[in-house]
């Protein structure tokens, strides 16, 4: 209970979630790795020509589709599933009954985090890159858009991994779930639409998070769209399972 006995309200409830989430030894744990990994890609990038302007834009798409998103999907499940591994979410729940504002609470913060995060080591990352292979000046347009794309996939990415986690409830089930979702479910699609010749399967694979995702880095905004719909439905089952059964 808040200040005079009231039910905590929502600005009560993030307060409280920020303050958790930077609190824990993993959140910066996860925020130095995401960093890491893009810088390592970097330095061993080889400076070929990739399918976008510059070399230091496709080291961006690259270091985020093949490690970065994976580091995210862990973060976001471990919001959840870390409490509810320790049964410290009980008392989260005692302060908060609503657990809807719980999750949205904890979908904000989460969210929010990731999106900072992800903006900032694509930055360092991608600057590094055009740094190195002397592309500067003519990227910085192009860049900052990147960073930014990278940011909204990264964070809708995490409060997707958050609700997934809230639904499997252990750290190892939510992750094989995110890593089906993200690598295994579009290349399915893909080849179920070939041997079955069903175009729409196709266009499904391209809505899945990683290939939608990989398109809002690239410049096709309206992916977020797709993103945000995997995050809302995502989040609506994990408070549904939430209020249907005990913590």
């Amino acid at each position: 209970m808040s200040a005079g006995g009231r039910p905590p309200g929502l600005p009560d409830v993030l307060a409280a979630e920020r303050i958790k989430l930077l609190t824990v030894r993993s959140t910066w744990w996860f925020a130095g790795g995401l960093v890491a990994l893009l810088l390592l890609m970097t330095v061993l990038d080889d400076g070929a020509d990739g399918p976008v302007p510059a070399r230091s834009l496709t080291v961006g798409l690259t270091a985020v589709s093949y490690f970065g998103q994976y580091v995210v999907a862990a973060f976001g499940l471990l919001v959840v599933t870390g409490e509810l591994a320790t049964r410290s979410i009980t008392v989260t729940f005692a302060a908060t009954p609503s657990r809807g504002r719980v999750m949205l609470a904890k979908a904000v913060v989460t969210g929010v985090a990731a999106l900072l995060l992800g903006s900032a080591a694509a930055a360092l990352g991608i600057g590094t890159a055009a740094a190195r292979h002397g592309e500067l000046p003519r990227v910085i347009g192009d860049a900052a858009g990147q960073v930014a794309a990278t940011g909204v996939y990264l964070g809708l990415l995490a409060v997707v991994a958050l609700g997934v986690g809230a639904l499997a409830r252990r750290s190892a089930g939510a992750l094989t779930c995110m890593v089906l979702l993200l690598l295994v479910l579009p290349e399915l699609l893909r080849m179920a639409a070939g041997q079955v010749g069903a175009p729409f399967l196709e266009t499904f694979a391209g809505w899945t998070p990683a290939p939608a995702g990989w398109r809002l880095m690239t410049g096709q905004w309206e992916y977020a769209l797709v993103l945000a719909g995997w995050a809302v439905a995502a989040m609506g089952a994990a408070i549904g399972v939430l209020r249907a059964r005990d913590a």
